[in-house]
């Protein structure tokens, strides 16, 4: 038996090298998908060995001027040996075994509906994954974009961002995120911007673990001549907001913690319950890594998240982080921050600068003009 893997973009790739190599009577042993820039597979292929035939010894051809001799008798065919008998059994019982799980994979992948692409599909579903996006999430705008011209009407229908401003008046902005995502910075940018607009802005800081925490906000607050309140816990929330009555907004920054753990719901339930009208902010790194940010967002789901915010914008290896954040969550990005600057390096980009910059903007050559206002 010969026994070979081949390796190539596509099963029907590699099938296709099978036939070409081992031929038709060529079974298949075992195939993997591996996942990756490019994706590969690869396909374990066996052919049987020809067994030889024993055929009966040549006969001479007598001389024309020599007497006919009779031929010898055939002699007797060999009989099949045990070795020969049993390997044959177990090429029928692989070949039988592989044909199931061939029948088997075939009924999965019709399915799950994955058809064979188009060439102008593949166009869209290849540049997509160049700019960053998911595949997963660039195969559903396959669905939608015949060619790389639809792009920008497909991806428009799934980008939300905010409209009317940076902020809503007359109520709480709750900033939740997992740590280090930069909640304490975003807060003091926030209300450095609804300053600049003429807003009556407060801060009521939650975040009392983490050292140097407290100092950091009370510098911005400072700084921007913006009140601050520490809150023990998220029960004196309540309070602190009524103090602050006579603003417009007041910003509530929270302490970051794992958001696995679910621990985070109950220590903010008590600023739901309070009767203050909350509007909450989800914080979203772009470099965060796809698998725990699904993970997050199952977490972070069960809270009423209103907006995302997405930070580190300018160490995002490619843009298409941003259309990763928004089609996961299915909620309207508020904000884009690149930097530590305060009260710089935020901004509130519109649907097709968001848009822009996945399909058409390299981080490292647009650096922190990335983010201008579109």
């Amino acid at each position: 038996m010969k026994i070979k893997t081949f390796r190539a973009k596509s099963f029907r790739e590699a099938l296709a090298q099978v036939k070409k190599e081992m031929g038709e009577d060529a079974v298949i042993l075992s195939t993997e998908e591996m996942k990756g820039l490019p994706p590969a597979v690869t396909v374990e292929a066996a052919v049987d060995y020809e067994i030889q035939e024993v055929t009966a010894p040549r006969r001479p051809v007598p001389s024309p001027a020599a007497p006919a001799l009779r031929p010898p008798p055939e002699p007797a065919p060999p009989a099949e040996s045990a070795g020969i008998r049993q390997l044959q059994r177990a090429i029928s019982e692989v070949r039988s075994e592989v044909g199931t799980i061939r029948e088997f994979l075939e009924t999965a992948r019709a399915e799950s509906g994955a058809a064979p692409l188009s060439a102008g599909k593949r166009d869209v579903l290849r540049f997509l994954k160049g700019r960053g996006v998911r595949e997963e999430f660039a195969r559903n705008l396959c669905g939608k974009a015949d060619n790389l011209r639809e792009i920008p009407r497909a991806m428009l229908e799934e980008v939300a961002v905010r409209e009317g401003g940076p902020e809503s008046e007359g109520r709480a902005v709750m900033l939740i995120g997992p740590t280090g995502v930069g909640k304490t910075t975003t807060v003091a940018k926030l209300a450095a911007a609804a300053t600049r607009e003429g807003k009556r802005a407060a801060i009521v800081s939650l975040d009392s673990y983490r050292i140097g925490a407290i100092e950091q906000i009370r510098i911005y607050s400072k700084i921007m001549g913006v009140p601050l309140e520490i809150a023990p816990d998220a029960r004196e929330v309540k309070a602190c907001v009524a103090r602050h009555a006579d603003k417009d907004v007041v910003f509530i920054d929270t302490t970051g913690r794992n958001p696995m753990g679910g621990k985070f719901l109950s220590e903010l339930s008590p600023v739901y319950e309070s009767g203050v009208p909350v509007e909450t902010h989800l914080l979203i790194s772009a470099t965060c890594d796809h698998d725990f940010l699904e993970e997050a967002w199952k977490s972070y789901a069960r809270l009423p998240v209103d907006f995302v915010g997405v930070t580190k914008v300018d160490e995002a290896v490619r843009y298409g982080a941003l259309y990763n954040v928004a089609a996961l969550c299915g909620r309207p990005i508020a904000y884009l921050t690149t930097g530590q600057t305060v009260p710089g390096d935020i901004s509130f980009p519109s649907r097709k600068k968001v848009l822009q910059m996945v399909l058409t903007e390299d981080p490292a050559e647009s650096g922190m003009a990335a983010c201008a206002q579109g």
